[in-house]
Protein backbone atom coordinates (compact mmCIF):
# COMPACT_ATOMS: atom_id res chain seq x y z
CA UNK A 1 0.00 0.00 0.00
CA UNK A 2 0.88 3.40 -0.90
CA UNK A 3 -1.17 5.86 0.48
CA UNK A 4 -2.40 3.64 2.96
CA UNK A 5 -1.55 4.73 6.53
CA UNK A 6 0.28 7.59 5.22
CA UNK A 7 -2.68 9.84 3.31
CA UNK A 8 -5.31 8.12 4.90
CA UNK A 9 -6.37 6.16 7.35
CA UNK A 10 -9.15 3.20 7.35
CA UNK A 11 -11.43 3.87 10.45
CA UNK A 12 -14.27 1.24 9.68
CA UNK A 13 -15.22 -0.98 6.77
CA UNK A 14 -18.64 -2.16 6.04
CA UNK A 15 -19.58 -5.30 4.92
CA UNK A 16 -23.35 -4.81 3.56
CA UNK A 17 -22.89 -2.23 0.65
CA UNK A 18 -18.36 -2.61 0.41
CA UNK A 19 -17.61 1.14 1.76
CA UNK A 20 -15.27 2.52 4.18
CA UNK A 21 -14.66 5.42 6.33
CA UNK A 22 -11.83 7.06 6.11
CA UNK A 23 -9.39 10.01 7.73
CA UNK A 24 -7.15 12.11 5.36
CA UNK A 25 -3.52 13.06 6.77
CA UNK A 26 -3.69 16.78 6.81
CA UNK A 27 -0.48 16.95 7.36
CA UNK A 28 1.00 14.84 4.64
CA UNK A 29 3.71 16.29 2.43
CA UNK A 30 1.64 16.33 -0.95
CA UNK A 31 -0.41 18.94 0.57
CA UNK A 32 2.38 21.49 1.12
CA UNK A 33 3.33 21.49 -2.91
CA UNK A 34 -0.88 20.90 -3.61
CA UNK A 35 -1.47 23.91 -3.01
CA UNK A 36 0.37 25.30 -0.28
CA UNK A 37 -1.97 27.72 1.73
CA UNK A 38 -5.04 26.16 0.15
CA UNK A 39 -4.42 22.10 0.35
CA UNK A 40 -6.46 19.87 -2.40
CA UNK A 41 -6.29 16.03 -2.70
CA UNK A 42 -4.50 15.04 -6.10
CA UNK A 43 -6.85 13.72 -8.53
CA UNK A 44 -4.29 10.97 -9.04
CA UNK A 45 -4.46 10.21 -5.29
CA UNK A 46 -8.12 9.85 -5.07
CA UNK A 47 -8.15 7.11 -7.90
CA UNK A 48 -5.00 5.18 -5.79
CA UNK A 49 -6.61 5.84 -2.73
CA UNK A 50 -10.11 3.90 -4.36
CA UNK A 51 -7.56 0.97 -5.49
CA UNK A 52 -6.01 0.74 -2.38
CA UNK A 53 -9.77 0.20 -0.94
CA UNK A 54 -10.68 -2.02 -3.57
CA UNK A 55 -7.36 -4.40 -2.89
CA UNK A 56 -8.54 -4.37 1.10
CA UNK A 57 -11.95 -5.67 -0.42
CA UNK A 58 -10.82 -8.32 -2.27
CA UNK A 59 -7.59 -9.49 -0.91
CA UNK A 60 -5.21 -9.26 -3.57
CA UNK A 61 -3.36 -6.39 -5.81
CA UNK A 62 -4.52 -4.72 -8.43
CA UNK A 63 -3.72 -2.64 -11.17
CA UNK A 64 -5.92 0.29 -12.93
CA UNK A 65 -6.26 -1.55 -16.34
CA UNK A 66 -8.71 1.11 -17.70
CA UNK A 67 -10.58 4.31 -16.40
CA UNK A 68 -13.96 4.84 -18.43
CA UNK A 69 -15.59 7.46 -16.18
CA UNK A 70 -13.68 9.68 -13.56
CA UNK A 71 -15.56 12.89 -12.32
CA UNK A 72 -14.23 15.33 -10.08
CA UNK A 73 -17.34 16.87 -8.53
CA UNK A 74 -15.94 18.91 -5.57
CA UNK A 75 -12.92 19.61 -4.40
CA UNK A 76 -11.38 17.67 -1.34
CA UNK A 77 -9.74 19.88 0.47
CA UNK A 78 -8.21 17.62 4.13
CA UNK A 79 -8.70 20.87 6.49
CA UNK A 80 -12.49 21.46 5.36
CA UNK A 81 -13.30 17.90 4.61
CA UNK A 82 -10.67 15.28 7.34
CA UNK A 83 -13.03 12.27 6.95
CA UNK A 84 -14.64 10.69 3.73
CA UNK A 85 -16.81 7.80 2.82
CA UNK A 86 -15.52 5.20 0.08
CA UNK A 87 -18.27 3.37 -1.08
CA UNK A 88 -18.58 0.39 -4.17
CA UNK A 89 -22.12 0.64 -5.68
CA UNK A 90 -20.60 -1.98 -8.51
CA UNK A 91 -18.05 -4.83 -8.30
CA UNK A 92 -18.63 -7.45 -10.83
CA UNK A 93 -15.78 -9.94 -11.64
CA UNK A 94 -15.78 -10.72 -15.42
CA UNK A 95 -13.95 -13.64 -17.62
CA UNK A 96 -11.02 -12.49 -17.12
CA UNK A 97 -10.54 -12.12 -13.62
CA UNK A 98 -10.50 -8.30 -14.04
CA UNK A 99 -13.07 -6.12 -11.88
CA UNK A 100 -15.23 -4.01 -13.37
CA UNK A 101 -15.98 -1.18 -10.66
CA UNK A 102 -18.08 1.83 -10.02
CA UNK A 103 -16.63 3.60 -6.90
CA UNK A 104 -17.79 6.50 -5.11
CA UNK A 105 -15.98 9.58 -2.43
CA UNK A 106 -17.98 11.37 -0.37
CA UNK A 107 -18.75 13.39 2.67
CA UNK A 108 -22.04 14.00 4.46
CA UNK A 109 -24.25 15.29 1.68
CA UNK A 110 -21.07 16.15 -0.36
CA UNK A 111 -20.38 13.49 -3.67
CA UNK A 112 -16.77 14.47 -4.32
CA UNK A 113 -16.04 11.72 -6.92
CA UNK A 114 -17.30 9.13 -9.21
CA UNK A 115 -15.45 6.43 -10.90
CA UNK A 116 -16.02 3.46 -13.27
CA UNK A 117 -13.01 1.36 -14.06
CA UNK A 118 -11.82 -1.99 -14.57
CA UNK A 119 -8.93 -3.36 -12.42
CA UNK A 120 -6.94 -6.65 -12.82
Amino acid sequence: MILQDNLFTILAKEDEQPAFQIRINKDWPIYKAHFPGHPITPGVCIVQMIQELLQVLVGRELSLQKAKNVKYLAIISPEEVPELSVSFPLIEEQEDGSLKVHAQVAGGETLYTKLSATFK
